[in-house]
């Protein structure tokens, strides 16, 4: 049974149509194309992919300024995500002598953020306001880091 139907004048169908045609122009052009994408507050969003044992972003083409780090863990087990502004390559970092951790407290890294426990399939946030400079994001949990779980940035 079809319901009642409504027959606009020509000139407010047309005006209709042309709104609903402007309204999809609008919503088009304001997702954006590339990565990294906004944050809704004005910053840059990266998007942090946690496994056994890698560490991957959705782009590692990041403006300085404020930027969130969405960390989710794709793997099976907890990890964290900590990023260090240093100039010390990537799989070079300083270790604590007794673990087999990255030493955060070394002179030559300066920590911007972490998001600790990271459960499986569950996602944190933590935004930091980035210099451009060179950056380094790790999982530092007991010999992750050690097993690969690093990534070099740069933010310009």
């Amino acid at each position: 049974m079809r319901g009642p139907s409504i027959t606009l004048p020509r000139h407010r169908s047309a005006k209709l149509f042309g709104v609903i045609l402007a309204a999809a122009a609008l919503a088009a052009c304001s997702t954006p194309a590339a990565s990294p994408s906004s944050d809704g507050g004005g910053g840059t969003a990266v998007d942090v992919t946690l496994s056994e044992f890698k560490v991957e972003f959705n782009t590692t083409d990041i403006p300085a300024g404020d930027v969130t780090f969405n960390v989710t863990n794709d793997g099976t087990i907890v990890h964290e995500f900590v990023v260090f502004r240093t100039d010390v390559a990537e799989d070079a970092l300083p270790e604590q002598s007794d673990e087999p951790e990255v030493n955060e407290d070394d002179p030559s890294l300066t920590s911007m953020g972490e998001v600790e426990d990271v459960e499986v399939g569950s996602t944190k946030s933590f935004s930091a306001n980035l210099e451009a400079g060179d950056y380094v994001g790790i999982c530092n949990v007991e010999g992750h880091y050690d097993s690969g779980m690093h990534i070099h940035f740069t933010v310009s």
